[in-house]
């Protein structure tokens, strides 16, 4: 429980940090908190399924909420960033920072793509500009560079937060048998 909560609170203050961040810095300089906390979930949480997809849509909600698009987009890309990142984490090795760096740069440009896709689906009015595909890029390589970093601190957030770390170990010596 104190996991949940704990990532569910990271989830709604990061992408307003986020925010803050863009006042110092130009927006498409600055990583996606929520797409990189979605994409750590996806590949260290230790629980149980269920409550990690619940996270993952409630990261997608406060994004919504929060970038003013239409409700839902947010939460589907993130749910399909989570599962996606949750069954190549199952086939393959994503322990190391190149690993991570390219799984993480081909679901940001996924994610990217499928949020234009909807987007330009539900307003059709509102069509990509010519600057879009080096934004892409820079986007994806900005949230690249910031994977290894975000992965480890929410896996070690996670890990601090372990339900059975506060319990303490019962030892059981061996008697020794007096002769």
């Amino acid at each position: 429980m104190k996991r949940v909560v704990a990532i569910a609170l990271l989830a709604l203050f990061a992408p307003m940090v986020q925010g803050a961040l863009a006042l110092f810095a130009p927006a498409g300089w600055i990583p996606d908190a929520a797409l990189l906390l979605v994409i750590a979930l996806g590949l260290g949480w230790p629980g149980s399924l269920l409550a990690a997809l619940l996270l993952s849509v409630w990261v997608g909600l406060v994004s919504d909420l929060l970038s003013g698009s239409l409700i839902g987009q947010h939460a589907l890309i993130s749910l399909c960033a989570f599962g996606s990142a949750r069954m190549l984490s199952v086939h393959f090795n994503l322990h190391s920072a190149p690993t991570q760096m390219a799984l993480v740069a081909g679901l940001t440009a996924g994610s990217a793509l499928a949020l234009g896709a909807l987007t330009a689906f539900f307003l059709p009015e509102s069509g990509p500009g010519l600057s879009a595909g080096v934004a892409l890029l820079r986007h994806s390589a900005v949230n690249a560079l910031a994977a290894p970093l975000a992965i480890a601190a929410v896996g070690g957030l996670l890990a601090r937060l372990d339900e059975d770390s506060g319990r303490r170990v019962l030892r059981l010596e061996p008697r020794r048998l007096s002769p």
